[in-house]
C-alpha cells in the first residue's frame, strides 16, 4: 500500500513536470524555480515571496531543459524555510537534479498600529492603518479590515507598528470590574432583585463574582446584560 501511494505521488510529480513545461519557455533559471513552487502548491503569485538560499542546482540556462519537476524534501506547510529536489527533463527524458533551499515569504494587507496602544484601551480607525506586511511568522489570524472594530479593546499593550491580531484583541465585555449592577434571582414565582457591584470583567452568559452591596456577601452569578446579572440556583 505504501509503494503505490509512493509511485501515485511521483506520478503526480512527473505529470506536473510535463503540464507546467510550457511556463519555462524564455525565463530564467531562478524565476523558473519560482514559478514552479508557486504552481506546485498552487499559492497566489501576488501574495508570496520566494528566495533561492544555498542554492547548489549543478546545471543552470545551459542546460536544454523544457520542464521542472520539484519534489520537497518534508511533508509541511509551504512556509519559511524549505528544501526540494529540482530535477530538470527534456522531452521527457531525465537530464540532471539537484536540490535547492528555499525561504517562502507571505504577504497581505493588514492593519497596523500606528501608535502605541495600551490595555483595554479602545481600537479606533486613529490608531490603525493598513498596510502590506510579512505575515509568515504570524501564528494568529491577522486582521484585514476597519470593519466591526467598534466596542474593541486591546487584550494587552501593542507595540507602534505591530500587526493586529485576533490574540490581541477582544470585544469590550458589556460588565466591567467595579461597574454596578442589578442582581436578580428568580424561584418560581418569586423574583427578588438588589443592588451589586461586579468583582470582574464578564462577557453575557458568563459567570463572575458579584458583591451584594447590602449583605457585603459575594455571591457568583451569569452575565445577562450590560447592567444586569442573575443569580445561580
Amino acid at each position: 500500500m505504501k509503494s503505490e501511494s509512493r509511485w501515485n505521488w511521483l506520478k503526480w510529480l512527473i505529470i506536473f513536470c510535463f503540464t507546467t513545461a510550457n511556463g519555462f519557455c524564455g525565463t530564467s533559471l531562478e524565476q523558473d524555480v519560482k514559478s514552479g513552487i508557486i504552481k506546485l502548491y498552487n499559492l497566489e503569485s501576488e501574495d508570496v515571496e520566494i528566495e533561492l538560499r544555498n542554492r547548489r542546482l549543478d546545471f543552470d540556462e545551459t542546460i536544454n531543459y523544457d520542464s521542472l519537476s520539484f519534489n520537497p524534501l518534508t511533508r509541511t506547510e509551504p512556509r519559511g524555510l524549505m528544501s526540494f529536489k529540482v530535477t530538470a527533463f527534456r522531452q521527457g527524458q531525465e537530464l540532471t537534479s539537484d536540490q535547492i533551499r528555499v525561504k517562502i515569504s507571505y504577504f497581505q494587507e493588514v492593519l497596523v498600529t500606528t501608535d502605541r496602544i495600551g490595555r483595554r484601551d479602545n481600537i479606533t480607525p486613529d490608531k490603525i492603518t493598513l498596510k502590506r506586511m510579512e505575515i509568515t511568522s504570524l501564528t494568529d489570524r491577522p486582521l484585514t479590515s476597519e470593519d466591526n472594530l467598534s466596542g474593541i479593546w486591546a487584550l494587552k499593550r501593542i507595540k507602534k507598528g505591530q500587526i493586529l491580531t485576533t490574540s490581541l484583541i477582544e470585544m469590550i465585555p458589556p460588565i466591567l470590574n467595579g461597574q454596578g449592577v442589578s442582581i436578580h434571582y428568580n424561584s418560581g414565582p418569586l423574583e427578588i432583585s438588589a443592588r451589586g457591584t461586579a468583582m470582574e470583567d464578564g462577557h453575557i452568559g458568563e459567570k463572575i463574582r458579584i458583591k451584594n452591596n447590602q449583605s457585603r456577601k459575594t455571591i457568583v452569578c451569569t452575565v445577562i446584560d450590560d447592567e444586569s446579572v442573575q443569580i445561580i440556583d
